[in-house]
């Protein structure tokens, strides 16, 4: 883990974790302290900030976002490297971000309806989901939290987005999967490929789109650290980087 002048680089601040000048001090002389952080995609950022010449638009993200506080973990987007978000609330954002590209990309493809039938939740607890209605579907018998944790998620979604439809734009569609780095996912890849011009083009299509996988590796970084024991994080920190979350939709789109 590197420290020193904000990296430029994004592939060197997938992960950032943000230190008191007393603790970073301590991670000198405690023994292997410093070896524990080390990882080449991770930074180590020091609080108080001082001023760095040309500040980078990543670090003027975070200290704007409020995200510069000691003992905080910040994970990359998978979807923007110049924006973070706080490890313990990252897997549920990154999902919501994606959801939102997808809906994008379909009223970019001349939809006219976007609708969540059903949102899937895997956890080392096992599988829980619930419907449109919120009505519980299914899931292990300890899975109170990682139910909590679905219905949060539920309540932070548009579930019915509505079109006026038309023509698809396949230069906008295109351009919206490079710019936010999601051209390997295969179904919005092939939502684009079935509603170029054609004499038959593609009027609905029910799919399971995977929320959290893009994200996988960024929050791998931050499970791959060992912080020193002298550096409090939260509670929550820990459970959700072990525990490994994945969100899952059944959407229904209309052309």
């Amino acid at each position: 883990m590197a420290t020193g002048s904000f990296p430029e680089n994004p592939g060197s601040r997938k992960a950032i974790l943000i230190l008191q000048q007393h603790d970073l001090e301590k991670c000198a002389y405690e023994p292997g302290a410093a070896q524990s952080l080390f990882d080449e995609e991770a930074y180590v950022l020091e609080y108080p900030l001082r001023p760095q010449g040309g500040v980078s638009t990543a670090l003027e993200n975070i200290v704007d976002a409020n995200l510069a506080r000691p003992g905080t973990v910040l994970v990359q987007s998978p979807f923007d490297s110049n924006t973070y978000e706080e490890a313990s609330l990252a897997p549920q954002r990154f999902a919501l971000a994606k959801h939102m590209y997808f809906s994008t990309l379909c009223m970019h493809l001349g939809a006219k309806e976007v609708t969540v039938e059903q949102i899937d939740l895997r956890t080392s607890s096992g599988k829980t989901s619930v419907d449109v209605k919120g009505e519980r579907l299914g899931g292990s018998a300890q899975a109170t939290v990682d139910a909590e944790n679905l219905e949060t998620f539920r309540a932070q979604m548009n579930l019915h987005d509505v079109f006026t439809g038309g023509p698809a734009d396949i230069v906008a569609a295109d351009r919206l999967l490079r710019r936010t780095g999601l051209l390997n996912d295969p179904n919005m890849r092939t939502l684009i490929e079935m509603r170029r011009d054609g004499a038959n083009q593609l009027k609905s299509r029910k799919l399971v789109l995977n929320l959290s996988s893009e994200a996988k590796s960024n929050l791998n970084v931050v499970g791959r650290l060992k912080v020193p024991n002298f550096v409090k994080l939260s509670v929550e920190f820990d459970r959700v980087i072990k525990e490994q979350h994945e969100y899952t939709l059944t959407v229904f789109v209309k052309f």
